[in-house]
């Protein structure tokens, strides 16, 4: 008996292949190249990442009845959801490895369409009958040099430098940091706290919003990367959030956005103008009296404020900024 990711083979008696077993065999495969360079070429020009041996015989012995599968999905209405799940993880597994990846809705959808057309391949290869080796090699190159050029096209080429020169994966990981040190960082009093309060860049757990709001403090968060979202949890990209004018008493950015608009501005293809004017957003959704709190500082920026926009005052502080709103 053969077992290919998890589904059992057994000649003619082999089961059904399933959505269990597709969501099986994408997540197996982006954890194949988990810790490899997209963009490191080996000394014969070839990529170092590539299809896991589980993946390739999995299109050589089941390329039917993934075909077959394919085509109920796509009956039933569910075809596009299999592409929007894929690009998700995939989105996801970017963003793990370099925090400082970004991507856009338009980004996620051309993702989805990159995979359609995997799949479509998959189904024109299937209908052809046995799938060779030489046939998924050329699969998987054509949809790696895809990727390569659809990172590139999203954040730029100077963020990927660094991965052409080792085959193995340079990472740049975010941490989630307990309450009481973003309270000691920020210079923080819970009992002084304009409301209600936005924390941009909650990050995953959301863990200082839930703990605001279990101090009676009205809190609401947003982060890409969130998890559980809920009413007062926002799973959105800060850059494409509105942030309406006269909203917010305070809103607090540990290690978030003032680290990327940093990021941005160093880099030399960076979005820095896109992250001004969102920081200039963030001011004017101020309440009168509110303020952005955040660290690291921006001295760049706050610099401009200071001298050009008699609206704000700027402190700074030893280890942040806050900026409080005057009229």
């Amino acid at each position: 008996m053969l077992i290919i990711n998890g589904v059992r083979m057994k000649g003619r008696g082999k089961k059904m292949f399933t959505l269990a077993d597709f969501q099986d065999a994408v997540e197996q495969q982006l954890l194949h190249n988990r810790n490899k360079s997209l963009f490191y070429e080996l000394p014969n020009g070839r990529l170092v990442v590539k299809p896991s041996e589980g993946t390739a015989e999995l299109l050589k012995h089941r390329a039917k009845d993934i075909l077959a599968f394919l085509q109920s999905a796509k009956a039933e209405g569910t075809y596009n959801q299999l592409l929007e799940d894929m690009a998700a993880k995939t989105i996801q597994l970017f963003m793990a490895v370099n925090q400082y990846l970004d991507f856009r809705r338009d980004d996620a959808q051309r993702l989805q369409n990159m995979y359609g057309e995997v799949l479509e391949r998959v189904c024109v290869l299937a209908n052809h009958g046995e799938v060779s080796e030489k046939a998924i090699d050329q699969l998987f190159t054509a949809h790696y040099k895809n990727l390569q050029a659809f990172l590139l096209e999203s954040n730029g080429t100077e963020i990927f430098k660094k991965y052409k020169e080792t085959p193995a994966l340079f990472q740049v990981t975010c941490a989630e940091y307990t309450p009481e040190f973003q309270m000691k960082i920020l210079e923080i009093d819970v009992n002084t706290l304009k409301q209600p309060v936005l924390d941009v860049g909650c990050g995953e757990r959301a863990g200082f919003v839930h703990f605001l709001r279990q101090h009676g403090i009205e809190a609401y968060g947003m982060d890409r990367n969130l998890t559980d979202p809920a009413h007062f949890l926002w799973k959105l990209n800060w850059l494409e959030s509105p942030f309406p004018a006269n909203t917010w008493g305070t809103i607090i950015s540990h290690m978030a956005f003032s680290n990327h608009f940093t990021h941005h501005h160093v880099k030399a293809d960076g979005a820095y103008a896109q992250y001004a004017r969102k920081y200039m957003e963030i001011l004017h959704s101020l309440k009168l009296g509110g303020s952005f709190m955040y660290s690291p500082p921006l001295p760049f920026i706050e610099k401009i404020v200071t001298t050009a926009n008699q609206s704000f005052a700027v402190e700074t502080r030893e280890r942040s900024t806050k900026v409080v709103r005057l009229r």
